[in-house]
């Protein structure tokens, strides 16, 4: 019967301590938001991301990734063209608000306006991120040099908007 006793207690110990190592395990995955990122273009209509952060360092990279593929994998087809996930340095030096070119980007004539896409910033060592955006295809036509397409968020959830560069700035200041 002390033998019983002895592998409840365990059991109960061990139950409590296991979920304890498995929520430290995911929260720990998820990197703070400390800036936003957003969509621009130059004088000659070629998109960059743009980033602003209140970290004390700019992240490290800038990852770009199509929406549809992650969110319905399959074959590609004309309308949902394959994208690799493609990766973009930031350059060290870099001060908030730092423009990255998005080098061969959109992927040649696409066929659907409608492809969507997400850009965001990340550290190689997982320390923060910047809150991401997703976008799609025509909305990359009508942005403007100066301008900034970002997620933010209303009453209704998250919106798409687009904002002045120095407005864009303040929001990743203030996003700490």
């Amino acid at each position: 019967m002390a033998a019983r006793r002895g592998t409840r207690t365990r059991g109960a110990v061990a139950a409590p301590a296991a979920a304890l190592i498995v929520l430290a395990g995911l929260t720990s995955c998820t990197p703070e938001v400390k800036g936003v990122t957003g969509l621009t273009v130059d004088a000659h209509g070629r998109p960059h991301a743009a980033l602003a952060w209140c970290a004390d360092r700019p992240p490290d990279l800038v990852v770009l990734t199509s929406v549809a593929e992650s969110a319905s994998p399959g074959a590609p087809t004309p309308e949902r063209p394959y994208w690799p996930r493609r990766k973009y340095d930031v350059p060290r030096d870099a001060a908030a608000p730092a423009l990255v070119p998005l080098e061969g980007f959109p992927p040649g004539p696409v066929a659907d306006g409608q492809a969507a896409f997400r850009v965001s910033g990340a550290t190689h060592d997982n320390s923060f991120r910047t809150e991401g955006v997703d976008f799609r295809i025509a909305e990359l036509a009508e942005l403007r040099p100066g301008s900034v397409l970002v997620t933010d968020f209303d009453d209704s959830g998250e919106v798409l908007r687009t904002v002045p560069l120095d407005e864009f700035t303040e929001m990743g200041e203030k996003a700490c």
